[in-house]
């Protein structure tokens, strides 16, 4: 048996190459499904396991320009579309649509970020102390400057 497969050996060309898998080349239907996945919000995980490849693989296709242009544009028409509904919801009256709006595009906030600390707490003791009428004036809309003046 030793024999046969030095005789083997000696008788198969060896290839010079490189080793391994053959790299999977990208399709027209890979950039296509990118580009659908990427339109509906899903991670590059998701994309990846969807598109029939590994993540690690995605991440070396998203060093070619087709494939990054692909994922581009999949996420710009996915949010064109959602801004586009919303707009339209924002334009026929949808109260929600509207406040979300605000929020979301206007990059208006009821969000209070507070910088100090001490000085939170500060404010806090003076709201405390404040009379009930001028805590009404200040809820009413009248600025607080005004409201301490007087």
């Amino acid at each position: 048996m030793a024999k046969q497969l030095d005789a083997l050996r000696a008788t198969t060309p060896v290839s010079k190459g490189r080793g391994g898998r053959p790299r999977l080349t990208i399709t027209p239907r890979d950039l296509h499904q990118i580009e659908q996945f990427a339109a509906i919000g899903l991670a590059n995980a998701e994309i990846a396991c969807l598109v029939g490849v590994s993540e690690r693989t995605l991440y070396t296709w998203l060093h070619k320009p087709m494939v990054i242009a692909a994922l581009k544009k999949g996420r710009a028409n996915g949010l064109a579309v959602a801004g586009k509904k919303l707009w339209d919801r924002v334009n026929a009256g949808d109260l929600s649509a509207i406040i979300w709006f605000e929020k979301t595009r206007g990059k208006r906030s009821e969000r209070v970020q507070v910088i100090n600390e001490d000085e939170a707490v500060d404010i806090t003791r003076q709201l405390r102390a404040m009379p009930d009428d001028q805590l009404r004036r200040i809820a009413d809309g009248q600025s607080p400057v005004d409201v301490l003046g007087s």
